[in-house]
């Protein structure tokens, strides 16, 4: 029933057709996932009402910061400016790190993270050794994806804060023959003079964004991860090592539930979502 509930609510089931929708998919969304986390984590003597809607207004203020992210990625589209893509990235993790606190039963300042490829920093303000460094599993297989298969555009890379690579072709998959890719938080664009390389970007950016939207799914596990760490040595180390992005196969699981219910490409939300944001007709 959990995971029901968790495919509910991940933010991916609502197609936006303007600023109003989005707004409110953003912002609704996250607030229930931040009330039903909070509720998760709530701690014994707590009163759950008072939690649920702590997590709530927690929750919508993280989901107000990603939804304004996400405008910034379309003003990139537009003026072909790299100089929105690091304030849109910031926005966007000030927001998830909202919504993870939010989910976490903690209070919204206390923990902020930011991502960069399989790089994850984290900095929280209750601890004694405040910033953290760890490595995202899945997101390290992106990055090896993308220079097995691809070379880095350093340039791009660095203006946007995303690793970018270029590649001379993609296999077809499901009918479609994809102008760019996004595996996890790594983007990979066709080198082709005859496409719009900065609004493939744009569109792959926001599937990014969508991969981080879901790191509420570490916080839903927060317990569970600890008791491991209690239990196993290995876990215990390998935790201070890694950091499972446990959100690369929820959100990779959403898309292949829509794939078994025969759903079209195009018409998959998350992707109706990154056209929304990458198309000039809005």
């Amino acid at each position: 029933m959990r995971i029901i509930l968790i495919l509910l609510i991940s933010g991916y089931l609502y197609p936006q057709r303007n600023d109003s929708q989005a707004a409110f998919y953003n912002v609704g969304s996250k607030a229930i996932i931040g009330g039903v986390g909070a509720l998760i984590n709530k701690k014994p003597k707590e009163k759950g009402s008072k939690v649920f809607f702590k997590g709530m207004y927690q929750g919508a203020l993280g989901g107000y910061l990603t939804f304004e992210s996400k405008r910034l990625v379309r003003q990139f589209n537009r003026t072909d400016n790299y100089a929105y893509l690091w304030p849109s990235k910031i926005l966007n993790s000030a927001g998830n790190s909202i919504i993870y606190n939010a989910a976490a039963n903690r209070n919204f300042w206390e923990r902020w993270y930011m991502d960069f490829g399989f790089n994850y920093l984290e900095y929280d303000f209750k601890r004694e050794k405040k910033l953290r460094y760890r490595i995202l599993p899945f997101a390290l297989y992106g990055n090896a994806y993308g220079f097995a298969t691809s070379k880095l555009d350093l340039k791009r890379t660095l203006y946007s804060g995303h690793f970018i690579f270029q590649r001379k072709t993609f296999p077809e998959s499901r009918g479609i023959k994809p102008e760019g890719i996004a595996l996890h938080n790594t983007i990979q664009f066709k080198r082709n003079i005859n496409i719009d390389i900065e609004a493939v970007i744009a569109h792959e950016i926001i599937h990014v964004y969508q991969y981080t939207s879901a790191f509420f799914i570490n916080a839903y596990a927060k317990e569970p991860i600890k008791r491991l760490e209690e239990k196993s040595d290995f876990f215990r180390k390998y935790n201070k090592v890694f950091y499972t992005d446990l959100n690369a196969p929820l959100h990779q699981g959403l898309y292949n539930v829509q794939y078994f219910f025969g759903v079209d490409y195009y018409d998959i939300p998350q992707e109706k979502e990154a056209d929304y944001y990458s198309s000039n007709h809005f």
